[in-house]
């Protein structure tokens, strides 16, 4: 049975996360495509300045308030504020407004401003996947369309044919719409068909390190407890039964310390932060081995994807296992530093360093820099090259991987 954190891990449905990037993409969209309108218009209104004068003067003016809106929307897209659908809204009823007002001012029905209804409905649709708001919002459009052609000078000429390019404008629009839908709505039942599976996935990494922790670790934890009991009553006795037993003793706390691995790691799956889950860890470590551990942690931790605490996660646990497999270290230290440019993570030991060929025996160093590079960041590794100044493990992960994915 799933715990209280896993529910809460799982709260939001697959539509809801797949729903949630759509509007800030949206929006940005929208706010660089009305930036490039708006740098056109500058340059028509530098170079080209019989384009508007004496007649199309109230179009420039109409562009002060989509700069004006646009700029607080590109301001809380920078910003990182949330983005909710009332801006697209907003921006939508803008973007007719504007639009409507030009074509009424334009002395010709010729004009080829309402080309600019069509992308403007397109990203509309792209955030409200709804059949009816889509729908609803493109009837609005139309009649707006309709009515600041009827307004314009000399309204519509019947003899030249003008009312049937003005239905073919419309319908055009619900084609549009409707393609559009489609389209949307086939990506989202994918993506949510996408993120189904990952919510499985974790699922399933939940239950698994639960089932290590209440079974494989709690076995192999008596295990190691009975091999030590075992090896006191030998007491020395037989070198060769002390020597087997020493050597199981091995085996069973690596058993123990991987197995640990497991578990302490689906506790991320489960939504808990990286530094609570890497302290536990590395007070679980020495318990295990005996060897103490000092975790110090700067900075406030973001929200981080679930990957790249993973990922980072298993850094530090290979780190620690080769301070306390090989590097026969006395103290190891742990430090995890949230910057403004992004994560660092450190894991330093007292013990004897590494010999120049380290990367070639295991795969231990090659799997934490592939850890490291996989989201975006660098691996550092300085050693005394076999001497007592120990060894010390370093990755780097740029802000903009620990904002991604998810």
């Amino acid at each position: 049975m799933l715990n209280v954190d896993v529910a809460t891990a799982f709260r939001g449905s697959p539509q809801d996360e797949a729903e949630r990037d759509v509007v800030p993409y949206a929006v940005q969209v929208s706010v660089w495509a009305r930036w490039v309108a708006a740098l056109v218009a500058a340059v028509t209104l530098v170079y080209r300045p019989e384009f508007w004068y004496p007649d199309q003067i109230s179009t420039a003016v109409l562009l002060i308030p989509v700069v004006v809106v646009n700029g607080l929307a590109h301001c809380r897209l920078l910003l990182h504020r949330p983005m909710t659908r009332s801006w697209m809204f907003l921006l939508g009823g803008l973007d007719v407004a504007v639009l409507s007002a030009t074509i009424a001012t334009y002395p010709s029905f010729d004009r080829f401003v309402f080309v600019g209804y069509y992308p403007a409905l397109a990203m509309f649709v792209l955030v409200f996947a709804s059949a009816r708001i889509a729908l609803g919002w493109t009837t609005v459009t139309a009649a707006a369309c309709t009515a600041a052609t009827l307004l314009a000078a000399g309204g519509l000429d019947f003899d030249t044919g003008e009312e049937r390019a003005l239905l073919s404008r419309v319908a055009a629009m619900y084609v549009l719409v409707l393609c559009v839908l489609l389209i949307t709505r086939f990506e989202r039942a994918l993506r949510q068909a996408t993120l189904r599976r990952e919510r499985r996935l974790h699922r399933e990494r939940i239950e698994l390190s639960q089932e290590v922790h209440n079974t494989i670790a709690q076995t192999a934890y008596l295990l190691e407890q009975g091999i030590r009991r075992a090896r006191r009553l030998a007491d020395g006795s037989n070198e060769e039964l002390t020597a087997a037993l020493d050597a199981s003793w091995s085996l069973s706390t690596s058993a123990i310390w991987e197995a640990r691995r497991l578990a302490d790691s689906g506790r991320l799956f489960e939504g808990r932060t990286l530094g609570p889950t890497l302290r536990g860890h590395c007070e679980t470590f020495e318990r295990v081995t005996g060897v103490p551990v000092g975790l110090s942690q700067s900075g406030t931790e973001p929200p981080l994807p679930v990957e790249t605490s993973s990922q980072l996660f298993s850094i530090a646990h290979n780190a620690l296992t080769n301070a306390a497999r090989h590097a026969r270290a006395e103290q190891v230290w742990v430090n995890l530093d949230f910057e403004t440019e992004g994560v660092r993570l450190s894991v330093a030991d007292d013990g004897v360093g590494l010999p120049n060929d380290y990367l070639d025996r295991g795969h231990g160093f090659r799997g934490m820099a592939a850890n490291a590079e996989a989201l975006g960041g660098t691996l550092t590794v300085r050693s005394g090259d076999g001497g007592a100044s120990g060894t010390t493990v370093s990755c780097a992960i740029p802000l903009t991987a620990t904002e991604s994915g998810g």
